[in-house]
């Protein structure tokens, strides 16, 4: 374990003079959905510790409910305009743009000198404009001695041939725009390419970016956090499998970095923590790194000075609290003096060291081969734990159960040695796959290392798992074997036999911890936990009762969105009513730092928790599953609640006018908490949520009969979601679902009613007053209103600016 040199003698405590708190919300992006949690997090310590807070953000739904931290929230564009606006009126103490998106740093980098006496925390001006203008990235490095690629920005044709002519081929290219947007990066290796790629028509304020390619070189990150006294750590190291020349984010990435040996991984850390220092990082920073393991040449090719998802990613992998560090090291704590809420210490110097293996492998929607390169391809990622590489390719992308790899295998075996060849040279999504079928045609790792530019120790790993696969598919699994396939991993996978599971094995599936040394602290509770193989369980659980909490692999970031919230609300929930939340997923759930002493979160990709007899069934009052369909024994359980969306109802029925309602029913009686209006108009839409306010007293009537009608035969507690038209004066029937659909958190944070709360005290035994009257089945005591315009833009009216718009833009609704 390596800690830090912590300076003696300075003061601990915040800078002084913050009160209130400007935060750069992320644009409203399904990209953004990884930053969800640490917005939380920051949102939640910041309310614990006192400070008064804004955000402002263009879609409030974003904010799971850390909406409840805020003092304001302001639903605007985010752009700088805005923001300006914004501290210009309210004259707020500082800003914090590190837990927004890319689009807040470049906010940042544009207020310099405009916004008087207000400070901006984490970043400084210099280092936000850097992130977007490369040149002064490269000029800060040179100045500093940091190794860096040489680079050029240029419109000037005769600019750019003069400085290729001075490094050579081969290089890559990319467009710059006006706007601080830009193309992918394109590879070129010789003057025929490059004629192609400057053929291409721009206009005049297009720049072209030119560097030198190290495509084949291995990529590395490494995060690190630093105080304003200058104390640093390093928190963790992220390797992609492939090597640069292939997009991060469609890599398959492993942490810790196996591959480094300690000279390096220090040489990379001194690298990250000195960049940290040198554009002045009070926070959280991420560098990126070119490694040549042969000719020991290294560059920094990027930083990123704020909460992204490579920061998400390594939080869960080592447990440490990194969001909620961030913000207080933004806010000038000491480092090793950090409270993880208003009482416990956390000491934030001691680096994390891993005692598991946490990979993240891309996922993409179609199961044919998609070539992979310097631009995203990839729709989706999974997250899995391990002790071996092994065992974490076996979980992940050779988990056939996920991406269908009998399938790949058996079109594979099918190509000749040249197609073969060509699939290594072309890299596509299928790259582990066509490399174990070269590796079962005794393609040499040598020359396989060298022309996929992958490490040999996993091309290694990759001849272990193809030489299990082969005793597999030959029925060749005894009792000499079978253990060392249970340590990879192997165990109800896809093609594989179910195998053994005799008393006499020693290894064998087992619940383990999911540990990290430095944040295994009294104070610092950690309930995390992954199914692997071993010989006895980590897990020990209380006596409370319980309410397990099934989740599985979801790849659409609007379900993942869903997802977090729900998962979160039930939790508070499951703890408010008096029991404890186990939380079960085929992939982790990255949990805000609150719930990680009050839930037990087990990664189980191959569900197998069921039949350790862990949790006795005399513990557990109910299972919730997230699943779209239940197998045939959890069917017939009457303790399995199925809380995702499942279509009763459908009618293919248009109309300009609709409500989406949600029912929340006790198996006798309903109330309607949450109603959302929409109405088109010409090629304008709008969408006003909490429409009971607004209801007439015949449209309560019309649709409390509707209700009834379509729920006489149903006496399940659950919540119901309606899809009603307008139809010649009347509301009709379009759409009935049950479960959880995507308009939860909509209707949840605009109902004063809560409604995954209500579910929770139903399902526990609770029931509504009987005999309710119709402003009690109705009842919603909102006094502001989310209104959506053209489904992007975002405003909050209060009850008198939403009967305006009601009467004078969206007449006769």
């Amino acid at each position: 374990m390596t800690r830090s040199i912590i300076k003696i003698g300075v003061d601990s405590l915040a800078i002084s003079g913050i009160h209130n708190i400007l935060i750069i919300g992320p644009t409203n992006s399904d990209k953004n959905v990884d930053l969800s949690t640490a917005l939380y997090d920051t949102a939640d310590i910041l309310h614990k510790l006192g400070y008064k807070t804004t955000i402002i953000v263009e879609n409030p739904t974003a904010l799971l409910s850390s909406g409840d931290f805020f003092d304001r929230v302001v639903v605007e564009k985010v752009n700088g305009e805005n923001v300006l606006n914004y501290v210009n009126q309210f004259r707020p103490d500082a800003i914090l743009p590190t837990v927004g998106d890319r689009n807040a740093l470049g906010i940042v980098s544009g207020l310099n000198g405009k916004i008087s006496t207000t400070k901006v925390l984490g970043t400084s001006y210099f280092a936000a404009l850097a992130t977007f203008k490369r040149e002064l990235f490269i000029s800060k490095l040179n100045q500093n001695k940091l190794p860096v690629i040489n680079f050029i920005s240029s419109d000037d044709e005769d600019e750019l041939y003069d400085f290729i002519r001075s490094i050579g081929f081969p290089i890559i290219a990319r467009r710059r725009f006006s706007n601080r947007h830009s193309s992918g990066w394109t590879n070129i290796n010789n003057l025929f390419e490059l004629d192609n790629f400057m053929a291409l028509e721009d206009d005049k304020t297009t720049k072209i970016e030119i560097e030198r390619s190290i495509r084949g070189f291995s990529e590395y990150s490494m995060t690190v956090v630093r105080d304003r006294f200058d104390n640093a750590a390093l928190i963790g190291t992220i390797e992609d499998i492939e090597p640069i020349g292939i997009h991060h984010l469609d890599s398959n990435l492993v942490s810790p970095a196996l591959s480094l040996n300690d000279s390096k991984l220090q040489k990379l850390r001194n690298y990250s923590i000195k960049l940290a220092r040198v554009f002045d990082i009070v926070g959280v920073c991420t560098a990126h790194f070119a490694l040549n393991h042969k000719t020991g040449e290294c560059y920094l090719t990027e930083f990123i000075p704020r909460m992204s998802e490579e920061t998400k990613f390594l939080e869960y992998a080592t447990c440490y609290p990194l969001a909620t560090v961030a913000v207080e090291l933004n806010l000038g704590y000491q480092l090793d003096k950090l409270q993880l809420d208003s009482g416990n210490s956390f000491n934030g110097a001691e680096e994390p060291f891993m005692d598991h293996i946490t990979s993240r492998f891309p996922q993409w929607n179609s199961k044919e081969q998609r070539y992979i390169g310097p631009s995203k391809t990839s729709d989706s990622s999974i997250i899995v734990n391990g002790f071996s590489i092994e065992e974490v390719f076996n979980k992940g992308p050779l988990n056939d159960k996920l991406n269908d790899n009998l399938t790949r295998y058996e079109q594979l075996h099918k190509l000749d040695d040249d197609q073969l060849f060509e699939k290594i040279i072309h890299p596509t999504s299928w790259m582990l796959d066509v490399l174990l079928e070269a590796i079962r045609r005794d393609f040499e790792l040598p020359v396989l290392s060298e022309v996929t530019g992958i490490n040999m120790p996993y091309l290694v790993v990759l001849k272990r798992i193809m030489e299990n696969s082969a005793i597999i598919r030959d029925d060749a699994v005894d009792e000499e074997n079978i253990e060392r396939l249970v340590e990879m991993g192997v165990k109800g996978v896809g093609y594989s036999k179910v195998l053994l599971d005799r008393d006499e094995i020693v290894t064998k599936s087992v619940v383990k911890s999911k540990k990290s040394i430095s944040v295994a602290s009294e104070n610092f509770e950690n309930r995390n936990y992954f199914v692997t193989s071993g010989i006895s369980n980590d897990i020990e659980m209380t006596d409370r009762k319980k309410i397990v909490v099934r989740s599985p692999i979801i790849t659409s970031k609007k379900n993942i969105m869903v997802r977090q919230f729900v998962l979160l609300q039930l939790v508070k929930s499951i703890n408010q009513n008096g029991l404890e939340a186990v939380i079960v997923g085929r992939e982790p759930w990255s949990t805000p730092l609150e719930i990680r002493d009050i839930a037990y979160e087990i990664a189980d990709p191959h569900m197998e928790l069921r039949h350790l007899n862990l949790i006795p069934n005399e513990s557990v009052f109910k299972i919730i599953d997230f699943s779209e369909t239940l197998s045939a024994e959890d069917v017939e359980n009457n303790e399995v609640f199925q809380i995702s969306s499942k279509k009763i109802k459908s009618l293919d029925v248009k109309g300009e006018t609709t409500m989406r309602i949600i029912v929340v029913s006790d198996g006798d009686n309903f109330t309607i908490p949450s109603i959302i209006f929409r109405k088109s108009i010409n090629d304008k839409s709008y969408e006003i949520s909490s429409f009971n306010n607004f209801l007439t007293q015949p449209e309560k009537n019309e649709i409390l009969e509707i209700v009834k009608q379509e729920l006489s035969d149903n006496n399940q507690i659950n919540v119901f979601n309606f899809e009603l038209v307008k139809s010649n004066g009347h509301w009709l029937v379009t759409l009935i679902s049950e479960g959880m659909n995507g308009d939860i958190i909509r209707h949840e944070l605009a109902s004063s009613v809560h409604v995954i709360d209500t579910l929770v005290k139903m399902i526990l035994g609770n029931k509504f007053k009987i005999g309710m009257d119709i402003d009690e089945i109705f009842y919603n005591d909102d006094d502001e209103y989310l209104v959506t315009i053209n489904d992007k833009k975002f405003e909050t009216f209060d009850f008198k600016e939403t009967q305006t718009l009601l009467n004078e833009e969206i007449k006769d609704y």
